[in-house]
């Protein structure tokens, strides 16, 4: 293979992974409120993550939980007593999609105020808003860019025959 196309190839193929793909990103969402942990997951297309294990450690690593989300991507639990430090709750989601919310000792020991539960919501709704527009042109552009470099490198083995 001549330099020139290996230069394009490596250029094409730079493009594709440049951009994740967010199509199928699953969303965890956690709160603490009156001594329990509340969770709404779904898939980035506002899908329901129904019936997928949800894992809870704490900051060693260690399991101190597991549940698995409803028939509507939820799931709640008491906070593991006692706790020593926070937890990070990973929910699993099938092969390849998985989230994680981690909760800080001080958010497990503390009473939320209201201010606080609505930053997170907005934090939530932000996170399953849909891709932007600035990613939706960049996903285009690598599209027509990938699509041109092909052009390119069909018309030059057809040059060479």
């Amino acid at each position: 293979m001549k330099p020139k196309n290996r230069v394009v190839l490596f250029v094409i193929l730079a493009l594709m992974t440049a951009v994740p793909a967010f199509a199928h990103k699953v969303i965890l969402f956690a709160w603490v409120e009156d001594g329990m942990i509340y969770t709404e997951s779904s898939f980035a297309s506002k899908r329901k993550a129904k019936n997928c294990p949800i894992i809870v450690k704490d900051d060693t690593g260690r399991i101190v939980h597991e549940g698995k989300t409803d028939e509507q991507g939820n799931y709640s639990f008491k906070i593991p007593d006692p706790i020593e430090t926070g937890l990070v709750l990973t929910l699993k989601a099938g092969i390849g999609h998985q989230a994680e919310w981690k909760i800080s000792k001080d958010e497990l020991v503390l009473v939320p105020s209201k201010n606080n539960i609505h930053n997170a919501m907005q934090e939530k709704e932000k996170l399953e808003a849909g891709p932007s527009p600035l990613k939706i042109i960049s996903g285009i552009a690598i599209i027509f860019l990938a699509a041109l470099m092909g052009k390119f490198l069909f018309q030059s083995k057809k040059g060479l025959k």
